[in-house]
């Protein structure tokens, strides 16, 4: 995998900023090597390492892939799903914040941060105030990979105080660094190469937080940058399962053919016609072996016999035993690695590992969501959106329950009065989307204005109604007193 690299000089950058750059480059740099190599098992390219006396030479010419790294970040990135935002006090969001959400397209932008942060521990994402004559939106929301950005975390305000990221282009042969970004508490600088030389494009001052996030995975006090889900048990069970792949395909093709022994031969029975020795697998798979009468009559016919055949058992053993510990460091269920067992996980152990995936699935959405709530704060106020609302995340449940479980347990509590059948809570049990819930809103408040127009209606009728009943009932009283006029009736 080729490294990225990197300018070691800005030119423009006064000696604080320079003492900055060179410091979070040396960090960066520093962290380079493993970050390659969590990628390289990541993409299936990890090189074999032999122990030395397992494997033949010919062994390390065979290009041998176990997909079980990605197989455990996917696990718990396919469970830790951004499903969208919605105000802390429950009112619509405005247009303008939608469109500067899709415009940057969240989604798909926190699943690679969210997939990042798994392989690399971290990963960064920054806001930028956006160039509308390019195209672009007017807040930019952009992920950075740990492999090409860093950063200091500050203790005392829960996040990054500097922010150092490069812009790149990698399609998996070349790398090539197109620009740059350095934040510090008070400026954010944007370089590029210039003719050759770097140097500073843009200076833009700023207040307050940096406008950079971090994605940390498993952070504690001591690690604040979090650690990778492909650890170094993960490398080596997977470097363990490579080994006895390469074994079971180097001997597969003797597992169908029983082994044989000659007594009493000459060295002459297995050279050609023009002398050269003829290879073992030819004679090992030879069908029919042929072995000519000596003409000496004093020496013995070679005996030959057979061994007992070759097993894979002892392969499939070792891969079933490597698959379970893999299972038990990764709390990924050993089926899934697609090794076969004689007896199969049971319920109660998928059950197990699928609860394990989904509390490790909570804790990093309680993690990473006050990042992206306050990536959203600082686009809307870079995109000058009038008075920025507080935003608050929406996770899609990680238990992943079918949707008559989600429904008939929603039923319940709305029946219980427990939740109001139209709060977001409840929304949110049912693992509603964000178009659905709009669309839910409008319709509640198309149905309250029905309600309203029909309650007018009934009220201004019933007002009518009561004034004919009046007028009605004095007509009959005065006809009979216009009818009095004649004194015999």
């Amino acid at each position: 995998m080729t490294a990225y690299t990197f300018p070691q000089t800005i030119q423009g950058m006064n000696d604080q900023e320079s003492d900055a750059y060179r410091r979070l480059l040396t960090k960066l740099q520093r962290k380079a090597i493993r970050n390659r190599i969590r990628t390289a098992y990541y993409d299936g390219k990890n090189q074999l390492k032999d122990i030395g006396y397992s494997l033949p030479p010919v062994a390390k010419d065979i290009e041998m892939v176990v997909g079980w790294p990605r197989k455990t970040v996917e696990a718990l990135a396919n469970r830790v799903v951004l499903d969208g935002i919605t105000t802390q006090d429950g009112s619509e969001l405005s247009r303008l914040v939608l469109d500067l959400m899709d415009a940057n397209d969240l989604k798909q932008t926190a699943e690679n941060a969210h997939t990042d942060a798994l392989v690399h521990s971290c990963s960064f994402v920054a806001t930028f105030q956006g160039n509308t004559s390019m195209g672009e939106p007017e807040a930019v929301i952009q992920e950075f990979p740990a492999d090409c950005a860093t950063g200091t975390w500050n203790r005392r305000t829960h996040g990054l105080s500097e922010a150092l990221m490069f812009d790149v282009d990698d399609d998996g042969y070349t790398t090539q660094v197109l620009g740059g970004y350095l934040m510090l508490p008070n400026v954010m600088l944007s370089y590029s190469n210039d003719g050759g030389s770097w140097r500073v494009t843009e200076r833009v001052p700023h207040e307050g937080r940096i406008h950079c996030e971090l994605i940390a995975y498993m952070p504690d006090s001591k690690r604040p940058f979090g650690r990778s889900r492909i650890d170094r048990t993960v490398m080596s069970l997977t470097d363990s399962a490579v080994r006895t792949f390469l074994r079971s395909e180097i001997q597969a093709e003797l597992y169908s053919v029983p082994p044989r022994y000659i007594l009493g031969a000459d060295e002459e029975l297995f050279t050609d016609e023009n002398g050269n020795h003829i290879p073992r697998w030819k004679v090992m798979l030879d069908q029919l072996l042929i072995i000519p009468k000596s003409n000496n009559g004093d020496q013995q016919m070679p005996q030959v016999g057979q061994f007992a055949q070759y097993s894979f058992e002892p392969h499939a053993a070792q891969l079933r035993q490597t698959a379970l510990m893999f299972a038990a460091a990764t709390n990924v269920p050993p089926d899934a690695m697609g090794v076969l067992t004689s007896n199969p996980s049971s319920a109660e152990a998928i059950d197990k590992a699928v609860k394990e995936l989904c509390l490790a699935a909570e804790s990093c959405q309680r993690r990473f969501a006050p990042a992206w709530e306050r990536t959203i704060m600082t686009a809307q106020q870079l995109a000058g959106t009038d008075g920025a609302v507080q935003v608050r995340t929406q996770w899609r449940n990680p238990a992943t329950p079918s949707r008559a479980a989600a429904a008939d347990a929603a039923v319940k509590l709305v029946g219980a009065g427990i939740l109001p059948p139209d709060s977001d809570v409840t929304y949110d049990m049912l693992d509603l989307s964000d178009e659905q819930r709009r669309t839910l809103r409008m319709e509640a408040r198309r149905n309250q204005a029905r309600a309203y127009l029909a309650n007018l209606a009934n009220n201004n009728q019933e007002s009518t109604g009561g004034e004919a009943h009046v007028s009605t009932a004095a007509e009959p009283t005065s006809q009979p007193e216009a009818s009095t006029g004649n004194p015999a009736q």
